[in-house]
């Protein structure tokens, strides 16, 4: 993991968690100890003071900002990783400012963990990686719902799979999904040049809402759906396949609507070659 140091500082204070409402530190460790916050997280990625805002510039235009912070225990290490997002450094070249669906921005990390929860400076800084995938669209990252939970899954092997909801809007639709990520602990990894501690792995879908383009209905039916992702083993791997089960309503032709159901249900597998889950 890039960047390792040997820091700990203290729980971030009510003053500073207050700045940065946008931070989604969710599911705060067993002991209750604060995270670290969005300032932090960013400074510890970018090494770039931005005295405690959430979203500033770090090198030639390019803007950092913090996205989602989650907390979580793998073989009895309290661990918290901070995730941030970045768009494109731009030096004045044509079309460097042309921004469409698929101008993406790029994910980098900051990881920590919890050393003494007594003590002062509870959390020592374990390391950071610049880039750990690439998502979003129009040159902004997805945004993360926070009316639904994260959900873990711990593969046989040691790692942790993260799927953080989301939620995205584009020609009057909203879009509802998962943005799925991996964690292997750096003693884990076969190949330190090669593999990543975190990973981000794609984004699977989970519903849609039209409320806002159907017009009542004058427009095109109105419809709305959700969907329930389960996480299931895989007997070919030790990445699990992903179910995503809906429930809702869908346009199924010119003025109607069909209830979704047992056929509607999306799988997922992780595909190695493209480091990604797809659907099966």
């Amino acid at each position: 993991m890039a960047g390792l140091l040997v820091a700990t500082f203290a729980a971030s204070s009510p003053a500073t968690a207050a700045a940065a409402p946008q931070a989604h530190a969710a599911h705060a460790p067993r002991a209750a100890v604060a995270p670290p916050d969005g300032g932090t997280v960013l400074y510890f990625t970018h090494d770039v003071d931005g005295k405690g805002a959430t979203s500033y510039e770090v090198a030639n235009g390019s803007i950092a900002t913090y996205w989602f912070g989650h907390a979580f225990e793998l073989d009895g290490t309290q661990y918290f990783t901070g995730f941030s997002w970045d768009t494109r450094e731009r030096y004045g070249k044509p079309g460097e400012d042309d921004v469409g669906p698929g101008t993406q921005v790029n994910l980098a990390e900051a990881t920590f963990i919890l050393t003494d929860p007594s003590a002062e400076r509870p959390w020592k800084f374990r390391g950071m990686e610049h880039t750990i995938g690439e998502f979003g669209a129009y040159e902004r990252a997805d945004e993360v719902d926070t009316t639904r939970k994260p959900l873990e899954h711990r593969t046989s092997s040691g790692k942790l799979v993260l799927a953080v909801p989301t939620e995205s809007f584009d020609n009057g639709i909203t879009v509802s999904g998962y943005a799925i990520f991996v964690f292997t602990p750096p003693e884990k990894r076969l190949d330190d040049a090669k593999d990543k501690v975190w990973a981000f792995l794609g984004s699977v879908l989970a519903g849609e809402d039209n409320s806002l383009a159907c017009a009542d209905g004058d427009v095109m039916p109105c419809t709305r759906s959700t969907g329930e992702l389960v996480f299931s083993e895989n007997g070919n791997g030790d990445m699990p396949l992903l179910t995503v089960k809906p429930s809702g309503t869908t346009i199924s032709g010119p003025d109607k609507t069909r209830q979704l159901g047992a056929a509607d249900v999306a799988a997922y597998a992780y595909d190695a070659a493209s480091k990604a889950y797809v659907v099966r």
